[in-house]
């Protein structure tokens, strides 16, 4: 039997035996000579048509090669390493690693060269990469693996706190890389009206809740695309209540002494039975319009307002919805009309589009003649209330906005936006600052010129640089717009030109009342706030604030840096808390909430004598109690300082019922405030003997005694519990 050889070679990159083709089989007695010549690459013809036998080439003792890469498959999250590796079956040959997006535009990650990758972070879409693995030496030997990647989810803890008003909670966010920027309500930081958050995710609430639910928002710094989102609710701190004082008796007290003043302003009486406003019979605003009877409206509903929003009263705030869509129907004007029903020798000092209206103001200017005109100060002050009630209503929920709510919004808004603050702040009537030479106008730009310039006029004009109250009305006014339209968009309170130009005046108007106020430390050590100090220097109204006796001085004595009186200051904690409130919407960061606190100190630690049983009040804001307003056209006598006033009589010269309006709105963020608050209560209620003489003294007002004994309460006590609502139980 004939044996075969099986000539091969060993591969050093396997243990098996290659043979060779079946033309080098050899025979068992081929001669040893005929093997070496194939051996050494020779042919041999064997037999002619009997077949052929050769060798084949010289082979060059290898294999192709080949790899593979483990593991073949797997999911990494975005960040997440893996270690690949390659079987080269022993190949000595370097390899090469790469990454391959399966997807054109995919991010990829990194590979190192030895084989360990990282997936990209921050994915918004999932990703598929090939990961390849090539020999250097013969790159066409490769092999790969697949890795699925997928989107990166932002995970924000907690997802749905409530908080307590004034007080912190601590976010995490987690799932798309370790660093978030953070925000409330859109607004990188917060604000003061909606709370604040830290860079690292520590959220403050506002100390007060701003009326709805705040959003926390946490942003991948890997792909700012990726955020979540936590909603918060605010809830306001079990305050304590004020002792002797409830929101029913308030209310009641309202009704009794409140609601008949603005029937008697305003011409419209109020019909609980059919819960609407009608005109009053032979009802006349007199000689010189409506518009004086209007300055005295807000004081008569700005108490009821607060306590309407923060007791969420429905049918209050219905009742005063409808008042003021009632007093718009019935009690303004067109410019065409009042400019065209003139009398002929009147003079013509108001300018806007025939069609808007306003509130007609007789002003007399000579003997023989009157000035048609906007009272700015009137419209603005009383504006103030209506602007205050439209962002109530626009941060309610949509399902709770009853029919008279809507027609109020809808029918005042347009009238409080382009008929009265945009046509006052931006028309072409110089009546701002005295229309003096070198503050430009209009008011708007008057307030860009003093901020950026810090102008004072000369003795004896300094006074004509002035923020004045009016100017602090229009500016609160645009701040709530602006917020309203904010919180309830749909309800189409501004356009795009009304809302920019409503952000310009805020913007201005804030510049120069934060350029005007100050930290300073009282003389017991309180941090106050000392607001427009000086801005009245030369003013007729300070010309004897030196005089401190009891008679009515006769030679002037002025007193520079004096602050306001403290009748009108009621106007800033009102309109300071209204601005803090609606920073969200307008961007201005002042006032700041220790601003807030400074400013209830000021009232506390200055104008304030200290008298627990029997508290007194400066005719200054900031403590000095001199002579105010002396030769004043409405009240000749002055005020005198408080100690020698006479709230009985006529006329009446105490300023305290101004001192003690507006100051109760500061009180939730202002301990001694709150104090001093429940003293005044603490008040109403001793009528003994001393204390019913210093009350009949100081506190009568409007034929009412200051007491709280009564069938209801009075009025003075009525803004007292009803600027502080939020402690009324």
């Amino acid at each position: 039997m004939a044996h075969e050889v099986r000539i091969g070679w060993m591969s050093r990159n396997s243990n098996r035996a290659h043979s060779r083709s079946a033309a080098t089989r050899l025979p068992v007695a081929l001669s040893f000579g005929a093997v070496l010549m194939l051996g050494l690459g020779t042919s041999l013809l064997e037999g002619c048509g009997a077949g052929v036998f050769q060798t084949t080439p010289k082979s060059t003792g290898q294999q192709t090669p080949s790899i593979a890469v483990s593991p073949v498959a797997v999911t990494l999250t975005g960040g997440q390493t893996q270690q690949f590796t390659v079987d080269d079956s022993g190949s000595q040959s370097p390899v090469v690693w790469s990454a391959i997006p399966v997807n054109a535009g995919d991010a990829v990650g990194t590979i190192t060269q030895s084989g360990v990758y990282t997936a990209p972070a921050g994915l918004a879409q999932p990703a598929q990469v090939t990961i390849k693995a090539s020999l250097a030496s013969t790159p066409t030997v490769a092999a790969s693996a697949t890795v699925n990647i997928p989107a990166c989810t932002v995970q924000i803890t907690p997802s749905n706190p409530t908080v307590t008003a004034g007080t912190t909670q601590a976010f995490s966010a987690s799932g798309c890389g370790s660093s978030y920027l953070w925000s409330v309500n859109g607004q990188s930081g917060g604000s003061q009206s909606s709370g604040t958050i830290s860079s690292q995710g520590v959220y403050v609430s506002p100390s007060i809740d701003p009326g709805a639910p705040v959003t926390i928002t946490a942003t991948s710094t890997l792909n700012t695309s990726l955020t979540a989102a936590a909603l918060v609710t605010v809830a306001n701190p079990t305050l304590a209540a004020y002792q002797g004082a409830t929101y029913a008796q308030t209310l009641a007290g309202w009704n009794a002494s409140l609601l008949p003043w603005i029937e008697n302003l305003s011409g419209l009486t109020w019909d609980p039975v059919k819960a609407q406003w009608t005109p009053m019979p032979n009802w006349s605003a007199g000689t010189l319009g409506i518009a004086p009877n209007v300055y005295y409206l807000e004081e008569a509903i700005r108490p009821a307002t607060r306590m309407a929003i923060l007791h969420q009263d429905i049918s209050l705030i219905e009742e005063l919805a409808k008042f003021h869509t009632a007093l718009l129907q019935l009690r303004t004007i067109t410019l065409g009309d009042y400019i065209g029903g003139a009398p002929a020798n009147s003079v013509i000092f108001i300018d806007g589009p025939s069609t808007a209206r306003t509130f007609a103001w007789y002003e007399p200017y000579s003997p023989t003649q009157v000035r048609i005109r906007d009272c700015q100060t009137c419209n603005a002050q009383y504006l103030s209330t209506a602007a205050r009630l439209i962002r109530a209503i626009a941060e309610m929920p949509a399902a709770q906005r009853t029919a008279p709510m809507l027609t109020f919004v809808q029918q005042f808004s347009g009238f409080l936006v382009s008929d009265q603050l945009i046509r006052m702040m931006y028309g072409t009537t110089a009546w701002s600052h005295w229309d003096n030479p070198a503050i430009p106008q209009p008011a708007v730009s008057a307030w860009t010129f003093l901020a950026a310039t810090g102008y004072r006029p000369a003795p004896p004009l300094r006074f004509e640089a002035a923020m004045t109250d009016m100017e602090l009305w229009m500016v609160a006014s645009s701040a709530e717009a602006l917020a309203a339209d904010q919180a309830a968009p749909e309800l189409n309170i501004l356009d795009a030109t009304t809302r920019e130009k409503l952000q310009t005046a805020v913007t201005a108007g804030v510049a120069v009342m934060q350029a005007r106020c100050h930290h300073v430390t009282a003389p017991d050590g309180a941090d106050v706030l000392s607001a427009f100090a000086g801005d009245y220097d030369d003013h007729p109204d300070y010309a004897y604030a030196g005089n401190l006796g009891a008679a009515q001085p006769s030679a002037p004595a002025p007193i520079d840096g004096l602050g306001w009186d403290s009748s009108h200051a009621y106007r800033l904690p009102v309109i300071f808390r209204t601005l803090y409130e609606t920073q969200a919407a307008t961007g201005v960061t002042f006032p700041t909430r220790s601003d807030l606190v400074a400013l209830g100190n000021t009232y506390v630690h200055l104008a304030y004598d200290g008298n627990k049983q029997l508290p007194g009040f400066s005719t200054f804001i900031d403590g000095w109690d001199g002579w105010f307003a002396v030769e004043a056209p409405d009240i000749p006598s002055g005020y005198p300082p408080s100690q020698y006033c006479q709230a009985v009589g006529d006329p009446d010269n105490c300023l305290t019922p101004g001192t003690l309006q507006g100051w109760g709105e500061l009180a939730y963020v202002n301990p001694d405030l709150a104090a001093l608050q429940q003293r005044l209560i603490n008040l109403a209620y001793d009528d003994s003997a001393t204390t019913a003489a210093f009350k009949h003294q100081r506190y009568y007002y409007a034929s009412q005694e200051y007491s709280a004994n009564g069938a209801n309460y009075p009025l003075l006590m009525v803004y007292v519990a009803g600027d502080a609502a939020e402690r009324l139980k």
